[in-house]
């Protein structure tokens, strides 16, 4: 790693075990920090000496991250701070905020900025209780190549700074136009790509390579309105822009041929929602005779009315997975959250139509959106027994910074975490949202008797027996016995 560079990009770690809990320890993902090797990729183009400081991955401390960074001597420091478990990138502030203020105490004179989901979201309140120095809100690239150009703080787009403990910004900066041309390069080169591990039900057919693993982007941004989602929060627009497949391919390129990569976990929020961009990117991956197991995300009324020969392309070429959103179980509760545009007839379809071609699902339903009681809940958890999709994850409804409820928690002067541990949903001080009838207590109380419920259903776990094999029942058991402890629950 070059020593003096322009700038280090970091990756906080040191909390795995407080958002996971002993999950952590084999279950749990370690993500690989996509956004940071892509503004790396930006900034080198643009001539600027960079490095990434992927403590998550490395398993650093904060007083060894701050260690490594002395090492360095970087001339700026970035922490980026973006989540692997979707858009809920605040249980990692904790460990931002740490890091921050041991950076401040041993490196003071090198200046220190934040960006990423939550920084974006919360940009003011960020720079109020975080002890950093300046702050990125949006996706940064431009804005960060012209702090380190040398442009007056005051004449750069996107950026917050302090001075004489007042709060100053500049205005948006405007988001990238052409993936491809503006942000060709992936600086796959400064992570270390042995340290990563794929999501363990990607690879419940094979655990002996979760470390052959990546995760990648092809898409920015969606144009849908779903009131607990927050990716609009760095976008700030309702939209997708693409990379082109030649670009997409070209990074596979990279990650199979240089790194051995067998698990690709792709995080557009909607990739299996135009086939014009899905395709080729499919059938250049069979052209190349890959052997992949891919995840992707897609929606529910899409694949009800999916050609159903683009699935079997998709799994043809390795998509053995998919991750649908589906919620909940009744039409009345989603309909509260802006995604009532299908019923449950287009979710059976959908998944039955996938199941055809032999794809398999990490389906998500959501307990505690707003207007649920135990009755509705107990829908949605009888859809995914009904389903039965090969690994579900069950979650709670949060009010995640930069999202609809968020903002409607603030209206109506809700309940929200003390510490932004407590959006967590696997973690100790986890505190979802109340509804109208029910408690946070109870809410997460049925999630976790609806986890038990699924995952220890005998005639489920027969079905991934009979599926995966024997070592994937047992790795399903293995993860059932662990108890999650819980801070609302009197643990």
């Amino acid at each position: 790693m070059m020593t003096n560079p322009d700038i280090v990009l970091v990756n906080a770690g040191g909390t795995r075990k407080q958002v996971y809990q002993d999950l952590s320890k084999v279950f749990s993902a370690i993500d690989t920090p996509f956004w940071a090797a892509l503004t790396a990729g930006y900034l080198r183009g643009k001539g600027f000496d960079v490095n990434i400081l992927d403590a998550n991955a490395l398993n650093l401390d904060p007083d060894e991250t701050v260690k490594a960074l002395a090492d360095i001597r970087p001339k700026f420091i970035a922490i980026v701070c973006y989540s692997q478990q979707a858009n809920v990138s605040a249980p990692i502030m904790v460990a931002v905020g740490d890091l921050c203020r041991r950076i401040k105490e041993e490196l003071p004179e090198t200046p220190l900025l934040l960006t990423g989901w939550h920084p974006s979201a919360l940009p003011e309140r960020t720079m109020r209780e975080e002890a950093c120095d300046m702050l990125v809100q949006g996706e940064g690239f431009q804005t960060l190549s012209d702090l380190l150009s040398g442009v007056p703080v005051s004449d750069i787009r996107g950026l917050w700074w302090k001075k004489d403990s007042r709060i100053f910004h500049g205005p948006p900066a405007e988001n990238i136009k052409d993936l491809s041309a503006e942000l060709p390069d992936v600086a796959w080169d400064l992570l270390p790509m042995d340290n990563y591990r794929a999501f363990s039900w990607m690879c419940l057919r094979d655990f002996s390579e979760r470390t052959k693993f990546a995760s990648i982007f092809t898409s920015l941004g969606c144009p849908f309105r779903c009131s607990f989602c927050a990716i609009h929060a760095t976008y700030g627009e309702h939209r997708i822009r693409y990379w082109s497949p030649e670009w997409v391919l070209r990074q596979l390129d990279i990650l199979v041929n240089q790194y051995g990569v067998r698990h690709i976990n792709i995080h557009d929020e909607l990739f299996v929602f135009n086939p014009k961009h899905y395709l080729p990117i499919a059938e250049g991956i069979m052209d190349r005779g890959y052997d992949l197991n891919i995840n992707a995300f897609a929606r529910v009324d899409v694949l009800d009315r999916v050609d159903i020969r683009h699935l079997e392309t998709l799994k043809k070429a390795g998509f053995h997975w998919l991750k649908l959103g589906i919620e909940t179980g009744s039409s009345r509760i989603r309909a509260n959250v802006n995604k009532d545009n299908y019923g449950i007839d287009a979710v059976r379809n959908a998944v039955n139509r996938a199941h055809s071609v032999g794809m398999d699902f990490c389906a998500n339903f959501m307990f505690g959106l707003p207007g649920d009681d135990y009755g509705s809940m107990q829908d949605t958890l009888n859809l995914a027994l009904d389903l039965m999709p090969a690994f579900p994850s069950f979650f709670c409804a949060m009010a995640i910074p930069g999202s609809d409820l968020y903002t409607e928690a603030l209206e109506k002067n809700l309940p929200l975490p003390d510490t932004w541990l407590g959006y967590a949903s696997q973690g100790y001080d986890f505190l979802p949202l109340p509804t109208e009838h029910l408690t946070a207590a109870q809410v997460v109380e049925f999630r976790d008797y609806a986890f038990d419920t699924y995952f220890k259903n005998p005639g489920y776990l027969t079905t991934i027996e009979n599926k995966f094999g024997r070592e994937a029942r047992k790795h399903i058991k293995e993860m059932t016995a662990i108890r999650l402890k819980r801070k609302i629950l009197g643990d």
